[in-house]
């Protein structure tokens, strides 16, 4: 009943605005992008980062997923969503195949990933 009144609160007031002459918008605002710079400006540690996850880590995995040219400079917003999982996928399959690597192909950045990352094919 508390939903339904909620929900009816919210119509009500959107409905009121919008016959008065105010702006409304609907969906979230849009994300915020970030500048990538030196490798460790965002975050510098290893600690395991996926979906769901925001923030510095997610940020810093983004950059040097950028860096590599698996993800775009608007793609960088700090969000680990699919972009930033398929990134993730893709640069551990190439990572992979090409340095002889046995890192994992699960899209997410843990420690192996973050080595790969931020460093050339082990010799």
């Amino acid at each position: 009943m508390m939903r339904h009144v909620r929900l009816f609160a919210t119509a009500l007031t959107l409905v009121s605005a919008a016959a008065l002459g105010g702006v409304v918008t609907a969906g979230p605002a849009a994300a915020a992008t970030y500048t990538c710079g030196n490798q460790g400006k965002y975050y510098t540690g290893t600690a395991v980062t996926g979906q769901g996850n925001t923030g510095n880590r997610v940020i810093e995995a983004q950059c040097l997923l950028k860096s590599s040219g698996y993800l775009t400079a608007g793609q960088v917003d700090g969000v680990f969503g699919t972009n930033t999982y398929n990134a993730v996928r893709s640069f551990q399959t190439m990572y992979r195949k090409y340095c002889n690597s046995g890192v994992a192909v699960d899209g997410v950045v843990g420690r192996d990933t973050w080595a790969a990352l931020r460093g050339p094919c082990p010799a």
